[in-house]
């Protein structure tokens, strides 16, 4: 229990939040799909979330299979989160726990663009377009400076600019080179320069 009396002693945040009660399905499954987007976090319902009152919910087990079916009727891709049940001071609370997982998490019934939420401070926002690339993107490991530039061609990079300021440091840049350390990065039969090589 001495989890429960440490998220009793915060305030709700990007990973905590408090409901009183279900009667809003909806908003707690924004908060899920949030929490999974973002950093992960947990949802505690019988708690009042302004003062933080101790309310708990009549039936507990009847409300954690309401939410448990829920989560999987409305969650794309499946998402499981751990939902516990506690009795806190002769009150029963329901606790669900989220992981962080790369999604991009969304509700179904509004499709990727308009059903992917974050998590900003103790708000769930609708994510827009290029957070929910950068989402994808991180869950196939890429990062920015890996991505090829479309804006450029390897021409316009200055590379013999970059043999010198190699050969200052005593080291050899080649093409070789430029390939492996991700400078010039293949994009179907194009080789193309990558974001990192425009920084370079």
């Amino acid at each position: 229990m001495v989890m429960l009396e440490e998220l009793l002693t915060k305030e709700e945040g990007k990973t905590l939040e408090f409901k009183e009660n279900t009667k809003s399905v909806p908003k707690i499954i924004q908060t899920i799909v949030a929490f999974a987007n973002t950093a992960g976090g947990t949802l505690v319902i019988g708690i009042k979330d302004k003062t933080k009152e101790i309310i708990g919910l009549s039936n507990v087990l009847e409300e954690e299979e309401r939410i448990a079916n829920a989560i999987a009727d409305s969650v794309s891709p499946l998402l499981i989160p751990s939902l516990q049940l506690h009795t806190w001071r002769d009150r029963d609370l329901l606790l669900i726990s989220v992981p962080h997982s790369f999604g991009p998490y969304y509700i179904k019934a509004k499709g990727i663009e308009e059903g992917t939420y974050v998590r900003f401070g103790s708000t769930n926002r609708l994510a827009d377009a290029a957070t929910i690339v950068e989402i994808q993107r991180l869950k196939e490991h890429k990062y920015f400076d890996e991505q090829p530039n479309f804006d450029c061609t390897i021409n316009e990079i200055n590379f013999e600019l970059a043999k010198e300021l190699f050969a200052k440091i005593s080291k050899k840049m080649t093409d070789r080179t430029a390939k492996s350390l991700g400078l010039i990065v293949q994009h179907h039969a194009k080789e193309l320069p990558s974001n990192g090589a425009i920084l370079l």
